[in-house]
């Protein structure tokens, strides 16, 4: 019987023979990958449907040149947009117009180098989307309680967004419809921010205040911040809370600061411009609209005895407001315009009015030169209306104007195609309404009970 041979394993040998094999393995990963090249995916819902202010993503499979990339990114029909890098492997494009409705859009991105280095785009990458119907958010006040609710204007069903276990003072939608911020009284009798997204359910706490109240929350075009108005709780139980102050929370950092160093401005109802650049509000106690450039913290102060309500121009180069003005025949409301280019302001309404129309309900259309203004037409009548007009030709027409009713509260889409407001029967037993308007309607269109309406694009 032979006896069995055995053989010296050289570990060097085995050594280099795996290292041998995974250098191999690496070579062919990067082969592979040059004949692949770079891969890209969409951001989009299953669905394909977006906001009409929705930030489109595009996600790439290593980093890429931005110039390069951009170059290469296109959509048809053509939208006018901001790109933005969240990193050099993630491009979001925001559009600067509002998609519009009823249309196919299709994002591209053509096959060419995306790095210096050559790698490639092998072929083009195409998604296709639309943009999803709006809803009207509002809220229902009953029994203590209070709840946020959408509906759709067109087909008519009704969600709840928040469940009832809140007390809701008021709320904010932002413009790309997919997040809603509203303010509910705590357990110190304080007031907190909360978040809900577009879906509804799972509010979550984004500020809490305990016994300083927060309120009137107001997202910024980007959606990035909300202005919001802070009343410092009193000392001790009885006094008054502290005066009204802006203050301004970024949403990703959760940053939280007095928008003015200075204490001793105060101010309510803040409201941004269309481009995020100018944050308004109203000084009470000075009697004044105080504007603030947050790009170069340059201060514009215009004097207004009622300062709320106002509204920006679809390009936020003008600024509308109401203010008042004593004359012999008593006090005279005024539709007072003011240019932020030549820091002139005149007198759009109210200059040769015989008499008091009460102006109030303003909201200018994104779509373009059209205001819609709240008045009175009948002297010692407490009724009011809603007029579209052109503040040029002061032509237009009356949308809504039943008899012993009050109209406020009007909010655009982001097409300056339709128009929901809150309407109040002053005589009987009576619950707030909300209605809808869009050019060739007759009369406004009843669509629920409820109260301080929003779009929800």
């Amino acid at each position: 019987m032979n006896p069995v041979q055995r053989f010296p394993i050289n570990l060097d040998s085995v050594a280099g023979l795996v290292t041998g094999f995974f250098l191999l393995l690496i070579s062919l990963v990067v082969w592979l990958g040059s004949q692949i090249g770079i891969r890209v995916s969409a951001g989009l819902p299953e669905d394909a449907s977006v906001g009409p202010f929705e930030s489109l993503t595009l996600n790439f499979s290593e980093p890429v040149d931005g110039n390069l990339t951009v170059a290469k990114f296109s959509i048809q029909p053509v939208m006018d947009g901001k790109f933005t890098w969240v990193d050099d492997k993630t491009l979001q494009f925001e559009p600067r117009e509002p998609f519009q409705p009823d249309t196919d859009y299709t994002m591209t991105l053509a096959p060419g180098a995306l790095t210096r280095n050559g790698r490639l785009l092998k072929k083009s990458d195409s998604w296709n989307f639309r943009v999803r119907p709006p809803r009207v958010v509002y809220l229902v006040a009953e029994g203590g309680k209070s709840r946020l609710w959408t509906i759709e204007p067109d087909g008519g069903q009704i969600n709840p967004l928040t469940d009832d276990s809140f007390t809701i003072f008021d709320f904010d939608t932002s413009r790309d419809g997919n997040l809603v911020i509203f303010s509910a009284f705590n357990e110190q009798k304080g007031i907190d921010l909360w978040r809900v997204g577009r879906a509804g359910g799972n509010s979550t706490l984004l500020l809490q205040c305990g016994a300083d109240r927060c309120s009137v929350p107001a997202i910024s075009p980007d959606g990035r911040r909300v202005a919001y108005v802070r009343e410092a709780a009193a000392p001790s139980p009885g006094l008054a809370f502290g005066s009204p102050r802006i203050w301004v929370l970024d949403l990703k950092s959760r940053q939280d600061a007095s928008l003015y160093e200075d204490q001793q401005i105060i101010g309510y109802s803040p409201t941004w411009s269309p481009d995020g650049t100018w944050l308004s509000s109203f000084d009470g106690m000075a009697d004044e609209i105080r504007l603030l450039d947050l790009v170069t913290s340059n201060q514009l102060i215009i004097p207004s005895q009622t300062g709320n309500p106002f509204t920006w121009s679809a390009d936020g180069s003008t600024f509308v407001y109401t203010d008042v003005e004593s004359n012999e025949s008593g006090l005279h409301t005024r539709i007072q315009q003011a240019k932020l280019s030549t820091k002139e302001i005149v007198t759009l309404f109210g200059e040769k009015d015989e008499r008091d129309y009460h102006y109030s309900s303003l909201a200018w259309s994104p779509a373009g030169d059209q205001l819609v203004l709240g008045l009175q037409f009948e002297a010692n009548n407490p009724a009011e209306a809603l007029w579209l007009i052109d503040p040029a030709s002061h032509g237009g027409q009356v949308i809504a104007d039943q008899p012993d009713y009050i109209y406020n509260n009007p909010f655009w889409d982001p097409w300056g195609r339709a128009l929901v407001f809150q309407q109040f029967k002053l005589k009987g037993a009576y619950k707030p309404q909300i209605s809808l308007w869009m050019p060739g309607y007759e009369e406004p269109r009843f669509l629920v009970e409820g109260i301080l309406p929003h779009w929800l694009p």
